[in-house]
């Protein structure tokens, strides 16, 4: 899943840089997610490692430029979103989305030293 991982980073780094409001942060993350999900038949695995790669490039973000930590949230958010209004099979597997976001935000707090600021992102997700 890295190279989808970079395509996010990427993507979310100019969106950034570009100084592209929330939501159009929002919705650029949706439709990468949306279009990854979208590219055939999926289990809950390919939901859940897409989720989990958008959500971990949106960490590295945050460490490497200095971004805020809403970005978390706001990409969190946006990325279930995606998996929840795609409908269908893909939305069955919304908990499991949303474990894989969450996973990876403990992974996220663990490297960083504030970590319990982390946690207020986790709580501010709705669970499946």
């Amino acid at each position: 899943m890295k190279p989808f991982e970079d395509a996010v980073a990427m993507e979310l780094t100019w969106l950034l840089r570009a100084g592209v409001p929330a939501h159009g942060v929002q919705l650029t993350v949706r439709e990468l997610v949306v279009a990854r999900i979208g590219r055939g038949p999926l289990g809950a695995r390919e939901v859940s490692d897409a989720v989990a790669a958008t959500v971990r490039a949106a960490g590295r973000l945050v460490r490497e430029m200095d971004a805020s930590q809403e970005l978390m949230e706001l990409v969190c958010r946006s990325t279930l979103e995606a998996v929840r209004g795609h409908g269908g099979e893909t939305a069955r597997w919304l908990g499991e989305a949303t474990s894989a976001a969450y996973a990876v935000l403990d992974e996220v707090a663990r490297e960083r030293a504030e970590g319990p600021a982390w946690r207020w992102v986790a709580r501010g997700i709705p669970r499946g």
